[in-house]
């Protein structure tokens, strides 16, 4: 594999110390073929809780707002608040669908 310069981009030779084109110190530069112990940061799920529990209030009591908080649950990277922002949806158009039957 082929090692570029972090400084001016220049390919440079395996073996090399510094670059040829700008001179600059290639020692703190790991080797790709290297086996190196890479470290990766462990992914953390937020916790949406509270925007759940709110979501399914707002379903029952005022639909559209649960409705919109099931949006915001649906666009976060957590597993479970897309799971439970489809739920609100759910939640709030049952409430909406049985509001307007009582209506009439």
């Amino acid at each position: 594999m082929s090692k570029f310069c972090p400084k001016c981009g220049e390919k440079l030779v395996d073996e090399a110390k510094f670059c040829k084109n700008c001179g600059a110190s290639l020692e703190r530069i790991p080797n790709p073929q290297q086996n190196t112990n890479n470290y990766q940061v462990p992914v953390v799920e937020k916790n949406h809780d509270l925007a759940i529990i709110v979501g399914y209030i707002l379903a029952i009591l005022i639909p559209l707002f649960g409705i919109i908080a099931a949006v915001y649950l649906l666009t976060r990277d957590s597993a479970k608040a897309k799971r439970h922002g489809k739920y609100v949806i759910i939640v709030a158009v049952i409430v909406w669908f049985i509001s307007f039957m009582m209506m009439w």
